[in-house]
């Protein structure tokens, strides 16, 4: 059952057997594709977004062991549906164009890199957040939006349209001006795809288990 307000998010529990090791969240998303139920991840972004329970995001250490407490944290899944291509599944974000270049942002956890870019999100609320920019932005301007992302206050913004939900979708051809109406380049949990001209993404909720050391919580 996905997090209601107010309450805590997951338990103290013996370490799994079945726990299985991620060093990056791209091989997390694959190891819960391929039926993974709890993951010990031990870098990336939604480590970051768990700043308050790890130490301000610190690394977990390198391996679990087997039957001692940590705490386990329900996670939901993001499955990502490219063009009419297969659905890839993602842990933490879904970055169409790029970082310089910005076209539309999605985080479970909040955090793209180091930039706070959805504040309201939790990796285990059952919806997406998809940061959209409604309009191209010069390079000066995305400095200035990364500088407030930092801080996570770059919110209400002229360029900027944020919307939350189970599922949510990017077109080119949705309402974008020309010469915007072109194929972008698509980076899954920090993996280099194809460019394409829709992405649809879809929220699996409570769909994994984040381990995490019980001297970081």
């Amino acid at each position: 059952m996905t997090i209601q307000k107010g309450e805590p998010w997951g338990a103290v529990a013996p370490t799994p057997h079945d726990v299985v090791m991620a060093a990056t969240e791209e091989a997390a998303a694959r190891s819960v594709r391929d039926g993974a139920r709890f993951v010990w991840l031990t870098s990336g972004d939604l480590v970051r977004a768990l700043g308050p329970i790890t130490s301000h995001g610190r690394a977990a250490p390198s391996k679990p062991r087997i039957g001692e407490p940590c705490l386990q944290l329900p996670c939901d899944l993001l499955e990502v549906k490219l063009g009419d291509r297969d659905v890839v599944p993602a842990v933490s974000r879904v970055v169409v164009g790029s970082m310089f270049r910005p076209r539309w942002w999605v985080s479970a956890g909040g955090f793209v890199g180091d930039l706070n870019v959805a504040p309201r999100a939790h990796p285990n609320d059952g919806v997406a957040d998809a940061l959209e920019f409604v309009s191209p932005v010069t390079t000066r301007q995305i400095r200035q939006i990364r500088r407030r992302m930092r801080r996570g206050d770059h919110l209400p913004h002229p360029g900027l349209v944020m919307h939350r939900g189970p599922r949510v979708q990017w077109s080119a051809t949705s309402n974008e001006p020309l010469p915007a109406r072109s194929a972008a380049r698509v980076y899954i949990d920090g993996k280099r795809y194809a460019r394409f001209t829709s992405v649809h993404v879809t929220v699996r909720p409570d769909a994994w288990t984040l381990c995490v050391p019980q001297q970081l919580a």
